[in-house]
């Protein structure tokens, strides 16, 4: 049927889409309860057993190929890994309009210690208000959700002028993007824009808009002591009496960068200030330590060698060279008063480096995100216009950035669940993100026009 530019007016049009995805709602959450329940651990998590995880990843990326295609999409499985697939699809739109990437992962953490879960962590139990297991907030619900608009955009017979793209991804929650994000651009899946669909709220409230992340950084620090026997230990930590000379434990050496890294955490907290971060969200966490006489794991040596991983958040104003070059001379400084690490510095490695993101405040898809939020949960007569925050960790917005494409973070969650016990998302916040990305692909975008609306649901279901 050939599109009626004219046809229905903007409010009967955004009305349409709403509709459209108020009758989908069921198989939404049904969808997302199908796609917690596939075990997508990333494989390349560290301590994860590839082999044995790989073909997870793409097995939910079979899922949103097949939800892409119902949509009308172009589609595309973009693999750079056997088993990794990502989902990738295009809905051409009819000319003259601003093209808009909506982007998900579909990997996710481990469950961790399974027994701290109330029920299965890949469950996908369907409450009356939530669904529950291990992605559902990081980051399935709105990966799912994002496909579904398109889907509701299709059924309320919306075309729309310019292209809307599709991404679900792998790789994400290791910084993969080579195999993830960046492999689907690279195969010609980009747009103007971008929306993120990681959830943006850190409680149970309504989805936020996110337009900046922090910079991440994880790098080790190694120590080498001398190893004694513990009864040596009196003589070793007195200076007085025999000392270093005789024996130096690590564990103990390693308090002293410790303090130093600590005294430069409150210093953060006091010097680097953004208003969309709570006062003292920039932090350095100290989060793997391992310490113990070489080859040995009894407390009878002093421990010889000690290896500390430290996960950095900084000021999304500060670049990683400038923070990893603040680090490291905090830590020179704090040697250089102890005789042993002044002359046995410890190693530095650094593993991730992860660029901040800030989107540009003037940018046209925060002001049409703004809007689609607002016309979803209070009709078009009110305005309850999300509020701007940062991000509580990183995502892939940054990897979209050196490809030249700005965006910002918008989707369901709760996420102070995200890598923890007893993941879950409400479904009001799935329903919501469904309606908002598919009234701000409106906005952005622009419609040429609306066809008669399909109102039958399908059931959804992947072909066995």
């Amino acid at each position: 049927m050939s599109v009626n530019a004219n046809s229905g007016t903007e409010q009967t049009q955004r009305k349409a889409v709403l509709d459209a995805v108020d009758r989908l709602a069921p198989r939404i959450v049904e969808s997302v309860a199908e796609a917690v329940r596939i075990p997508s651990v990333n494989p390349k998590y560290p301590g994860q057993d590839y082999k044995k995880l790989v073909g997870g990843e793409g097995e939910v990326s079979a899922l949103m190929n097949h939800l892409h295609r119902e949509a009308g999409a172009a589609t595309e499985l973009v693999a750079v890994e056997k088993g990794r697939d990502n989902a990738c699809g295009r809905i051409a739109g009819t000319g003259g309009g601003r093209s808009l990437l909506l982007n998900g992962h579909v990997d996710v953490v481990p469950p961790n210690r399974e027994g701290l879960w109330d029920r299965a962590p890949f469950s996908g139990l369907i409450t009356d208000e939530a669904v529950h297991g291990r992605g559902a907030t990081d980051n399935k619900a709105g990966t799912v959700a994002t496909a579904y608009a398109a889907i509701a955009l299709a059924n309320a017979g919306i075309r729309l002028k310019g292209d809307l793209v599709l991404q679900a991804v792998v790789g994400e929650e290791v910084g993969d993007h080579l195999s993830g994000t960046t492999a689907a651009l690279e195969a010609g899946y980009g747009a103007d824009a971008a929306i993120v669909s990681e959830p943006s709220n850190f409680t149970d409230a309504a989805p936020n808009l996110i337009p900046t992340t922090p910079g991440l950084l994880w790098f080790s620090l190694s120590l080498v002591g001398k190893a004694a026997h513990s009864g040596l230990r009196g003589l070793t930590i007195h200076p007085t009496l025999e000392g270093e000379s005789l024996g130096v434990n690590t564990i103990d050496k390693f308090w002293i960068i410790y303090h130093a890294l600590r005294q430069l955490e409150d210093t953060w907290a006091r010097r680097d200030r953004h208003p969309l971060f709570r006062p003292g969200y920039f932090n350095l966490l100290p989060g793997v330590i391992r310490a113990n006489p070489e080859g040995v794991l009894v407390p009878f040596f002093l421990a010889d060698t000690l290896t500390v991983e430290y996960c950095v958040y900084h000021h999304p104003e500060r670049s990683n060279e400038e923070v990893i070059e603040e680090i490291e001379r905090t830590v020179r400084q704090a040697c250089a008063n102890d005789p042993w690490l002044s002359a046995h510095r410890p190693e530095f490695e650094w593993k991730l480096l992860w660029p901040p993101y800030t989107a540009p405040a003037n940018h046209d898809l925060i002001p049409a995100v703004m809007k689609a939020h607002s016309d979803s949960v209070g009709g078009f007569d009110v305005t309850v216009p999300p509020q701007q925050e940062g991000f509580l960790g990183v995502c892939d917005l940054t990897w979209m950035d050196a490809q030249g494409i700005d965006g910002l973070v918008y989707g369901p969650g709760v996420g102070r669940t995200a890598h923890a016990e007893n993941e879950y998302v409400p479904i009001h916040q799935i329903i919501t993100a469904v309606k908002t990305y598919a009234l701000s692909a409106m906005d952005f975008c622009g419609v040429a026009g609306m066809e008669s609306p399909n109102i039958s649901v399908s059931t959804g279901r992947r072909p066995q």
